[in-house]
């Protein structure tokens, strides 16, 4: 990344104070000689349009291999970075040239590569201090921030998965039999970084209890941890035995990946029938899902899956080709929860109607993960959802 100065941090505040907020380091563990991937996570950013701060740390215990070590998060939107190496670390400024707000919801607005001295003591601790904060809203105004600091401890086992971090959803997943087939999931991640990534994939039922599978290696279970290789993949597939089961996946990573779900439908031979695939999402609060209904032949389902800890209420709004609103709804998620309807499931007036061809526009009380699908006949399609900001 290269490093941009001449900033004018002060023209872009005002006095005014806006919602408190948190910027945070976790506390991490990396062996002596090693790289590791250091996020900084916003707890909600949807009204920062510029943001400052120094991450401080111990420049004899660590260093930051080259220009390339300070990675985009997944929080901003047309944010552009300043970064410039101090004596104690790093000065960076995140602003929106269009004053934008960052993404809604809990994310990383940087990742910072950290190496390890190769001589650093096995149970020693480094602190990771964020000073110099300062913030300001879409309007210019300044946005109250507290800081919450974190360490890297030396040690001699892998990095651990940081939760708060650089999370995916996969809206829909689906595994196991039914008269004459089955289904099967597989998870494609891509490791965006030049150093192995640690991350973990969590499965859920609708109901929000943890999601049993076997994946084709011969694992089990329903959470699966990794190291994702530099620049590598990691394919986790299910092996479509058990019972039919729905549900949605979670994946978190110390590092930005990139994922992909494939679904693959199979006759009782093992033989593939029809396959789609679909990216993973960040978190999302309004959306909108295009909408293809033909009675008889296609619906379009939406995925709706609540990570968070607190019960979420959604609005659907069925709009036509217009844009005029012809229908309402409100969904409401219980905590983990996931639903996954059709649109003429959802709206009853679909039925009476031989086609419809429109949008339906998704507001929830806080973000949420989402897939669209479309079945024609056992023909299977899916495609991301469309953010509205």
């Amino acid at each position: 990344m290269r490093i941009l100065l001449g900033i004018v941090w002060a023209t872009l505040f005002s006095v005014s104070a806006a919602a408190q907020i948190e910027l945070s380091v976790p506390n991490l563990k990396a062996p002596a000689g090693s790289s590791i991937v250091v996020p900084i996570v916003i707890s909600s950013g949807k009204d920062i349009a510029a943001v400052q701060f120094d991450l401080q740390y111990d420049a004899s215990q660590l260093s930051i291999p080259n220009e390339e070590s300070v990675l985009y998060g997944d929080a901003l939107t047309d944010h552009s970075p300043a970064v410039q190496r101090t004596p104690r670390g790093l000065r960076v400024v995140l602003f929106s040239a269009s004053l934008s707000g960052m993404k809604d919801g809990m994310a990383s607005v940087i990742n910072v590569i950290l190496r390890t001295s190769a001589g650093a003591a096995a149970g020693s601790s480094n602190a990771l201090e964020l000073t110099n904060l300062q913030a300001s809203d879409v309007e210019g105004n300044q946005v109250s921030v507290t800081a919450r600091n974190g360490s890297l401890t030396i040690t001699s086992q892998p990095t651990e998965v940081v939760s708060v971090a650089n999370r995916l959803v996969f809206g829909q997943v689906v595994n196991g039999t039914y008269p004459g087939g089955s289904y099967v999931t597989t998870l494609i991640f891509v490791n965006r970084t030049g150093l192995p990534t640690a991350g973990q994939v969590r499965f859920y039922k609708s109901d929000g209890a943890a999601m049993d599978v076997r994946m084709t290696d011969g694992q089990s279970g329903s959470v699966f941890s990794f190291q994702a290789p530099e620049r590598g993949i990691v394919l986790l597939e299910t092996d479509g035995s058990g019972p039919l089961a729905v549900g949605y996946a979670q994946l978190m990573a110390n590092g930005p990946l990139g994922g992909t779900v494939l679904f693959s439908q199979r006759d009782a031979a093992g033989q593939p029938v029809s396959e789609s695939g679909v990216g993973g999402s960040q978190r999302q609060a309004h959306f909108s899902v295009p909408l293809i209904f033909v009675r008889g032949q296609a619906d379009t389902g939406i995925g709706l899956a609540n990570q968070s800890a607190a019960a979420v209420s959604v609005s659907l709004a069925l709009r036509d080709q217009a844009g005029a609103v012809v229908a309402t709804r409100m969904v409401p998620l219980a905590p983990r929860e996931h639903k996954a309807q059709f649109a003429s499931e959802h709206f009853s007036l679909l039925a009476t109607m031989p086609e419809f061809n429109g949008s339906i526009e998704v507001l929830s009380s806080s973000p949420i993960g989402a897939i669209a699908l479309k079945l024609q006949g056992t023909l299977l399609t899916t495609f991301p959802v469309v953010e509205i900001r």
